[in-house]
């Protein structure tokens, strides 16, 4: 079908819904009539003839997961009519965001579109239902529920929701980007639903009971119980089918530049190995963040109701865990090569100490710090309480010599244009020492400091600052100190800017200059002594 073609297939199939529907039947078999030929390359071939009961793709960005996608989507859908699967994301607004998109492409490709073959989120008109299928074991609410003509469906499952899967019943599951699931969730929440809705009818299909998890290799631990089925599959060939692949494959299908310009932006650098060529990373040890626990410290919160009233517009009312009436905390990290911030919130009433979002612009980019404030500003619009509190390094009391201001009453002047209060208080104040850094934040992670807060991480809205801190190496200074190993910051690391230890010292500065004076109260003590430093 040409590019033509398929506008004026979506055209007419817009037509049908402005007309309350009408003879949808008619053009459904006009378009399964229409044959797509679709040159698939060796990962997919091999992926396609696979029936094993475990499918994983190790694919690096650009191998082609979207047409997989919709190859194996369109397979389940026309072998398993009114079966019933779970389509399994970290969180809802991942799904909607960015795994959707994806499917809606990937089934494209392969002559099933949106508003004729499916419905996301919603049942088929009403003058379609009569002969729409239905599965058998159909939804009580199709809110989060991907409907197709034959009856076949898709619960749309979010890890971030609290037990979301458990209690349905499903004939197969499918993942994407499996390296951000959690392995505990899927075998307590999703694994046991896969008894089936219709043995009988499904028994010989090879998708029957089958589970398709797909992503790129592995940026931190969690991701690993993935890469560790490779080990699984040797053991259990019959039944288990793992195919690491990379973009080299695909090379015809993409542009001249690609892999070129991924290693430029990123040159050698681990994550590029990681994304691109499967090569699996060697996870930091002696970390400068060394108690940082993804199951201790960090959690996911959205809004749903935001994305089900606005579809994807991204911004605060999004944010499940953003309070009403408390300030910003931002911590800010500057340069020429990076201006970064974590945002937080200081929840006084229960002891704890949230990371909500983390942002960065880059150089590169030809960003500065004023779009980085911009962008802060407009995600936080729709907050009641516009007052920030700016932390920073020592680099904020400096001016840039573009302005009589320094870094940080720039910042102020401009948020305060977009109507925020706000307040700088590193005025004047020395680059904490690493070491009481270091000090700090594991007397929190710890948590039995009794005059520090709890520590919370928003791991979905901070993903390059949850790198950055799991990143972070430590480092032996000349009198022995521990010291934070800034080398990641060089331009011959060969790091992603956004990964380095940017972000990570942004987000330090608000914890030292808050709980220094708590965390030596506890030190002082200990000792007999008594202080009200500042």
């Amino acid at each position: 079908m040409t590019p033509k073609e398929e506008l004026q297939l979506k055209e007419q199939i817009d037509r049908l819904h402005k007309n309350n529907g009408g003879d949808y039947e008619s053009l459904l078999r006009q378009v399964n009539n229409r044959k797509k030929k679709i040159q698939l390359n060796v990962p997919q071939m091999l992926a396609a003839k696979s029936l094993a009961s475990y499918l994983l793709l190790e694919w690096g960005r650009g191998t082609g997961k979207t047409t997989m996608y919709g190859y194996r989507f369109q397979q389940v859908i026309t072998s398993m009519p009114r079966s019933t699967g779970l389509f399994i994301g970290p969180t809802y607004q991942f799904i909607l965001t960015r795994i959707v998109p994806s499917l809606v492409q990937g089934l494209e490709m392969f002559g099933m579109y949106e508003g004729l073959h499916y419905f996301i989120g919603q049942m088929a008109p009403r003058g379609w239902r009569s002969s729409w299928g239905k599965a058998y074991q159909p939804p009580k609410n199709y809110n989060r529920y991907i409907t197709f003509y034959n009856g076949t469906g898709a619960h749309l499952i979010s890890q971030d929701v609290a037990g979301d899967g458990r209690g349905l019943n499903s004939d197969w599951i499918k993942g994407d980007e499996s390296t951000l699931l959690s392995a505990a969730k899927l075998q307590e929440n999703t694994d046991p639903t896969l008894r089936g809705t219709n043995k009988k009818a499904f028994e010989k299909s090879p998708y029957f009971g089958s589970r398709f998890y797909s992503g790129s290799t592995a940026l931190t631990p969690e991701g690993q119980w993935f890469t560790d089925f490779e080990e699984k599959a040797e053991q259990q060939p019959d039944k288990i089918n793992f195919i690491s692949a990379t973009c080299q494959w695909n090379m015809e299908n993409l542009r001249k530049e690609y892999l070129d310009e991924a290693e430029l932006n990123a040159y050698a650098h681990w994550v590029y190995e990681a994304e691109y060529l499967n090569k699996r990373p060697k996870f930091t040890k002696n970390g400068f963040y060394g108690l940082f626990d993804v199951d201790t410290h960090c959690y996911t919160n959205f809004n749903y109701s935001h994305y089900e009233t606005h579809g994807n517009k991204i911004d605060c009312r999004g944010d499940g865990d953003l309070t009403k009436g408390v300030p910003l905390i931002l911590g800010v990290d500057w340069g020429a090569a990076i201006n970064c911030a974590s945002v937080n919130q200081h929840l006084r009433s229960i002891n704890e100490y949230r990371t909500l979002k983390s942002f960065y612009v880059l150089g590169s980019d030809q960003k500065m710090q004023d779009d980085l404030f911009r962008d802060i500003a407009k995600y936080y619009q729709y907050h009641d309480c516009k007052e920030i509190i700016l932390f920073y390094d020592l680099g904020g009391n400096h001016q840039t010599g573009n302005t009589r201001y320094t870094r940080a009453q720039q910042a102020q002047k401009l948020l305060q244009s977009l109507g925020w209060k706000v307040r700088l208080l590193s005025n004047g104040m020395n680059n904490p020492q690493h070491e009481v850094k270091h000090a700090i934040w594991e007397a929190i992670f710890k948590g039995d400091h009794p005059n520090l807060p709890a520590y919370k991480m928003n791991k979905s809205n901070c993903p390059e600052l949850y790198i950055s801190m799991k990143h972070a190496k430590t480092k032996i200074g000349s009198g022995g100190e521990i010291k934070k190993d800034k080398s990641s910051e060089k331009a011959k690391a060969k790091v992603l800017r956004q990964h380095a230890t940017d972000l990570s010292d942004a987000n330090d500065a608000p914890i030292y200059s808050l709980f220094k004076n708590a965390y030596k109260r506890r030190i002082n003590s200990n000792l007999g002594l008594r202080t009200s430093s500042r």
